[in-house]
């Protein structure tokens, strides 16, 4: 399974999101959520996010636990509504600056929540030749 595509929502008035019908058949009805280093928000499927606790739990005790609180402490168990919405953490949207608009961005294993004018800028900013650059480096 890998995720792809973008696809732009916006909250509605009771501050809930439908997550794109693309991506809810892989993620199943059981679903998590939560901050990244940058002001963007990741899902991952159940097994996935297992996964990801497996990776945190196997480091050194000191480092587990600053990741521990920062990723599971924050983190979200979404089982969205018979209409696929779910309604975000008022954390989790503060973190990823969302307002009202949210672009979901499929990542591989991971679906990444962007506000949407921090998902503009971010892509007007984007430098090619850097992207260039990196896919002749790795042979892509």
């Amino acid at each position: 399974m890998s995720f792809v595509g973008s696809y732009s929502y916006s909250l509605d008035a009771k501050g809930r999101v439908f997550i794109p019908a693309k991506f809810r058949e892989d993620l199943g009805s059981e679903f998590y959520i939560t901050r990244k280093h940058e002001p963007y928000l990741s899902i991952y499927t159940a097994n996935d996010w297992e996964d990801f606790v497996k990776s945190i739990q196997d480091l050194p005790e000191s480092i587990a636990a600053e990741l521990q609180d920062y990723f599971l402490g924050a983190a979200q168990k979404c089982n969205p509504d018979g209409s696929g919405r779910i309604i975000l953490d008022k954390k989790l949207m503060s973190h990823a600056k969302i307002d009202k608009n949210i672009v979901f961005v499929g990542a591989g294993k991971q679906i990444k929540i962007w506000a949407e004018e921090v998902w503009n800028e971010r892509e007007a900013s984007r430098d090619l030749e850097r992207i260039r650059d990196l896919m002749r480096q790795y042979n892509l």
